[in-house]
């Protein structure tokens, strides 16, 4: 899904090397996803989808907030929701799920931020009688 919006928004990517852990960044300034090279394959998805969702937040620079809409959003375009749900009644754990659904953990804690979140919104919310 996140390739739809990469397609669309169409920033320049750039392999090169990072400060520290980091594995990807975005400019907004440039319009430019910065990865890491040699990353693995669910790294690299992980981490352009991750910064795709700073590209199309428009962020600007690195707070904790930022950081975890982009999480958030990144995860809502790599798993789905069917397929989490499905896995998670047969694997108990962050790691067990991201290897069957072929994702990250940080993407399945970020999910299952993103879900715990909207629930307390749906069952906070009640209509006037």
């Amino acid at each position: 899904m996140f390739e739809e919006v990469l397609s669309r928004i169409r920033p320049r990517i750039i392999e090169t090397d990072l400060p520290g852990n980091l594995w990807g960044a975005y400019d907004l300034v440039t319009h430019t996803i910065l990865l890491r090279p040699r990353l693995a394959p669910i790294q690299r998805r992980s981490t352009l989808s991750h910064e795709t969702a700073h590209a199309l937040l428009q962020h600007e620079g690195c707070s904790p907030r930022q950081e975890r809409a982009a999480e958030e959003l990144s995860a809502s375009w790599l798993i789905h929701h069917d397929q989490f749900t499905q896995a998670s009644l047969v694997y108990g754990t962050a790691t067990a799920l991201a290897n069957e659904l072929d994702v990250l953990p940080r993407d399945i804690h970020a999910y299952m931020r993103l879900l715990k979140r909207t629930q307390k919104q749906e069952t906070s919310w009640r209509p006037e009688e």
